[in-house]
C-alpha cells in the first residue's frame, strides 16, 4: 500500500512538473508571437480570432460530453489492467468521435453564413472572413479524428507524455510562425501553421499510444460494447446539460462583446484572456494529473471517509492554485501588457479584477467537476445549469450595454458562483453525506483568505513604480511570494495544510515550515516590500 501511495505521488509530481515547464514555455512563446503579430498584422485579427475561438467552443458542444464519459469509465479498467474493457471503450470512443467530427464540420459551415452578424465591424470582405473561419474550423474538426487516443494516455496517468510532445512541437512550429511573420506576414499562413501544430502533436501521440497499448483495439468484445453503449449514452444524457452550461459560461463572452461593442474590443480583451487561458491550461494540466490519480484512488476500494478527506485535500490545492493565479493576474497583468505591448492596449483595472476573480472561480470549480466526473453525478444539477446558463446570457446582454466588458464578466461571475455552490451542495448531500454548511463555511473561509491576500499584496506593491523589466521582476517576486505566504500562514492550522506539507515537501524543509516561521517570513517580506517601495 505504501509503495502504491509513493508511486501515485511520483506520477503526480512528474505529470505536474512537465505540465508546468510545457505551459510556461508556451506562454512565453505566445506573448512573443503576439507582439510580433500585432506589429506585423495589426490588432483587428486578434478580435476575429477571439470570436472564432468562442464560436468553435460552442460547436464543441456537439461532443456531448463523450470524452468526459469515456474518461470516467476508463479509470477502473486501467487500474485493474483489463485490456478487453479498455479496448471496447476506445473502439466506442473512436466511432462516436468520427461522427461528431462530421457533425461539427457541417454545423461550422452553416454558421459561417452568419459571420456578418457575429462580426459586424469586420474590416475585411466576408468571403475572406469565411476562409479564415474555415481554417480554424478544420483545426477543431481534425482533433476529433486524431486526438481520441490522447484521452487514453491521460487517463492512464501519463499526461507528462502529452505535455512533452505538445511542448516540443509547439516550440518548433511557433519558431516557424515567428520567422514567417517577419519574412511574409500573412494571417492565413499563421493560421495554417497553428493547425499543423495540433495535427502533428495528435498524430505523434496516436502512434505513441498504439505502441504503449498494443493489445488495445486489436480485438473488441461485442458483448462489452453492448454493455458500455447504454451506460455511456445514459451518462452523456446527464452530462449534456452541464456541457451546455459550461459552454455558455465560458464560450459566449467574446461573441456578446463583438455583437454589441465590436470585435476590436474583443481584440484588446484577448491580450488579457490569453494570459487567463494559458494559466487555466497550466492549472488544467496539473489538475488533470491529479484527477487521473484521484480517479485511480477512488476506484481502489477506499472508504468513504478516506475519499472525503482526499477530496478536501484536493479542494485546498485548487484554492491555493486559484488564489495564486488570481492575485498574480490582478496585480501583474497591467504592468505586463504595458511592458510587452504598450499602455494603449491596457483596459480598466476593474476589468482586470473581474477577469482575475473569474479565473479563480474557474479553477475552484475544477474539483467539484472532477468529483462529478468520477462519481457520475451530472444528472443532479440539470435544472440549476439551465437556469444559470440563461441567467448568464441575460445579465451579460443587459450589463454590456451599460458597463461594457465588465457587465459580461459580472454575468459570468454570478453564474459561476451558482455553479460552484450548487455542485458543492450535491457532493455534500449525495456523495459524502456531510453537512452542506460545513462546505459553505470552508469555501467562504477560502474566499476571505483570498480577499486578504489580494488587499495586503495590493497595498504592499502600491509604492513600486516604473515599467521597466527590473521593476516588473521585483513586483512579480513580491506578488508571487506574498500570494503563497499569506494563504499558507492562514491555512497553517488546517488538516489540509498538514496533508500538503507532509506529501509535497522534502523532509529537510518540513521542519522549517511550522506556523511561527511562516508568520515571521510573511511579515519580513511585507516590511521589506514596503521599505523597497518607499526607496523607489
Amino acid at each position: 500500500m505504501k509503495s502504491n501511495k509513493s508511486s501515485r505521488i511520483k506520477i503526480v509530481c512528474l505529470n505536474s512538473m512537465v505540465a508546468l515547464i510545457s505551459q510556461n514555455l508556451q506562454i512565453l512563446l505566445s506573448f512573443f508571437i503576439r507582439k510580433i503579430f500585432i506589429n506585423t498584422l495589426g490588432v483587428a485579427y486578434l478580435g476575429y480570432n477571439s470570436v472564432f475561438a468562442n464560436i468553435l467552443q460552442m460547436l464543441n458542444l456537439a461532443d456531448l460530453g463523450i470524452g468526459v464519459a469515456i474518461t470516467s469509465f476508463l479509470y477502473k479498467p486501467l487500474t485493474k489492467g483489463d485490456t478487453n474493457r479498455v479496448s471496447a471503450l476506445m473502439f466506442l470512443y473512436k466511432k462516436i468521435y468520427n461522427i461528431i467530427g462530421a457533425i461539427i464540420l457541417i454545423l461550422g459551415i452553416i454558421i459561417s453564413y452568419f459571420l456578418e452578424i457575429l462580426i459586424p465591424d469586420a474590416s475585411c470582405g466576408i468571403e475572406y472572413l469565411r476562409v479564415l473561419f474555415y481554417i480554424n474550423l478544420m483545426g477543431t474538426v481534425s482533433t476529433y479524428f486524431l486526438a481520441y487516443k490522447r484521452t487514453l494516455v491521460i487517463a492512464d496517468q501519463k499526461s507528462y507524455l502529452t505535455n512533452l510532445v505538445d511542448m516540443i512541437i509547439s516550440f518548433i512550429i511557433s519558431s516557424i510562425q515567428i520567422i514567417m511573420l517577419f519574412i511574409m506576414p500573412n494571417y492565413i499562413t499563421y493560421l495554417v501553421l497553428g493547425i499543423t501544430k495540433n495535427i502533428i502533436s495528435n498524430i505523434i501521440l496516436s502512434l505513441k499510444a498504439t505502441k504503449l497499448y498494443g493489445k488495445i483495439n486489436k480485438t473488441v468484445d461485442n458483448n462489452l460494447l453492448s454493455e458500455y453503449r447504454p451506460q455511456v449514452i445514459e451518462y452523456v444524457k446527464d452530462i449534456f446539460i452541464s456541457r451546455i452550461g459550461a459552454t455558455i459560461y465560458y464560450g459566449t463572452d467574446n461573441v456578446i462583446i463583438s455583437i454589441f461593442k465590436g470585435s476590436l474590443l474583443t481584440g484588446y480583451l484577448s491580450n488579457y484572456t490569453m494570459i487567463t487561458i494559458q494559466l487555466s491550461t497550466i492549472v488544467n494540466q496539473l489538475l488533470s494529473s491529479l484527477q487521473a490519480s484521484f480517479g485511480s484512488y477512488i476506484n481502489s476500494d477506499k472508504t468513504l471517509i478516506e475519499q472525503k478527506n482526499m477530496t478536501d485535500n484536493y479542494f485546498c490545492v485548487n484554492f491555493c492554485i486559484g488564489n495564486f493565479c488570481m492575485v498574480c493576474f490582478a496585480l501583474l497583468a497591467q504592468p505586463f501588457i504595458t511592458l510587452f505591448l504598450d499602455e494603449s492596449f491596457t483596459l480598466k483595472f476593474s476589468t482586470v479584477l473581474w477577469l482575475a476573480i473569474n479565473l479563480m472561480l474557474t479553477i475552484m470549480i475544477q474539483l467539484p467537476s472532477q468529483v462529478f466526473t468520477i462519481y457520475k453525478l451530472f444528472h443532479f444539477d440539470k435544472p440549476i445549469i439551465i437556469l444559470s446558463a440563461i441567467l448568464n446570457i441575460v445579465i451579460s446582454i443587459a450589463l454590456v450595454q451599460i458597463i461594457e466588458i465588465d457587465g459580461v464578466l459580472i454575468g459570468t461571475f454570478i453564474t459561476s458562483l451558482i455553479y460552484l455552490f450548487s455542485r458543492i451542495y450535491i457532493i455534500s448531500k449525495y456523495v459524502y453525506y456531510v453537512s452542506y454548511i460545513k462546505y459553505i463555511k470552508k469555501t467562504l473561509f477560502y474566499f476571505c483568505i483570498s480577499t486578504a491576500s489580494f488587499i495586503i499584496t495590493w497595498y504592499v506593491t502600491q509604492g513600486i513604480s516604473g515599467n521597466t523589466i527590473i521593476t516588473f521582476i521585483i513586483r512579480s517576486f513580491i506578488v508571487g511570494t506574498l500570494s503563497i505566504l499569506i494563504p499558507t500562514a492562514l491555512l497553517s492550522f488546517s488538516n489540509e495544510f498538514k496533508f500538503l506539507l507532509n506529501k509535497l515537501l522534502p523532509k529537510n524543509i518540513k521542519s522549517f515550515c511550522n506556523r511561527i516561521n511562516i508568520y515571521i517570513l510573511c511579515i519580513i517580506v511585507i516590511i521589506a516590500s514596503l521599505i523597497m517601495g518607499r526607496l523607489k
